[in-house]
């Protein structure tokens, strides 16, 4: 019985993260680029992955003490057209290649940039966006900026360079950090892409169903709702079984 206690509240526990994974995933949901978190739970019996109805039932019936994992779902998400010059969507796999303040490379598949006031092509936060040369430079006197499918960066008939795309033999070793941006571990050699394809006037959306999410959610609190009667009906058992040896002797 007290096992029994143990694992729910190791069920509780899980889907307590489990809970806030989805929240996350909903917060973010109109974020250009972000990459759902999924979740799974594992015992010493079974592994399932985020979301299923085993997932739930693996959590309060498995027999085992469940552990929680979690990761980057990095399937891409839907195209959407907004007419900037300035908005840039991957069709395809790669990152964009970020410099953030310590001067630190990070990855984005969020295209959603800006040019700042010393012309400089940055991310909504201020980040430089690196092309082959380093940070994306442009003239405003010399015409609109134009990014080919192949990632050419051109003003007024110059070429200016070209925006990289980088990608890593294992994604899942990325991390994530504050500002939806991806860091790689340490020792880790991003590859440059050699054939890329990027719209410009288009941003990606995340991969986020909010809907899907949603059902998820409700899925989840029943399943801790029964997580805490069993607790409750084990914690009962427990107090009538003291009760009875104390009534004997």
């Amino acid at each position: 019985m007290v096992e029994g206690i143990y694992t729910n509240a190791a069920s509780l526990s899980a889907l307590e993260r489990w809970q806030q994974t989805i929240s996350q995933n909903l917060a973010s949901a109109n974020v250009a680029g972000f990459k759902k978190s999924s979740f799974a739970i594992e015992t010493d019996q079974k592994k399932t992955t985020e979301y299923s109805p085993d997932g739930v039932s693996a959590a309060r019936h498995s027999g085992g003490i469940p552990c929680r994992t979690s990761s980057v779902n990095f399937a891409p998400g839907d195209m959407k057209a907004t007419g900037k010059n300035t908005d840039f969507a991957v069709d395809g796999p790669g990152f964009f290649q970020i410099q953030n303040s310590d001067g630190k490379n990070l990855y984005t598949r969020d295209g959603e940039f800006h040019i700042n006031q010393d012309n400089t092509l940055v991310t909504k936060e201020g980040l430089p966006v690196l092309g082959d040369g380093g940070p994306i430079t442009v003239n405003p006197e010399q015409g609109e900026l134009v990014v080919a499918k192949d990632g050419s960066i051109s003003q007024g008939g110059n070429l200016l360079g070209r925006l990289n795309l980088y990608d890593f033999a294992d994604p899942d070793q990325l991390t994530r950090v504050e500002g939806g941006f991806f860091e790689p571990p340490e020792g880790a050699n991003p590859q440059a892409l050699d054939q890329v394809s990027i719209t410009q006037g288009a941003i990606e959306s995340s991969n986020v169903a909010p809907m899907s999410e949603l059902v998820n959610l409700i899925a989840v609190s029943r399943a801790y709702e029964a997580a805490q009667r069993s607790v409750t009906s084990h914690d009962d058992l427990i107090s009538k079984a003291i009760n009875s040896l104390g009534a004997t002797a």
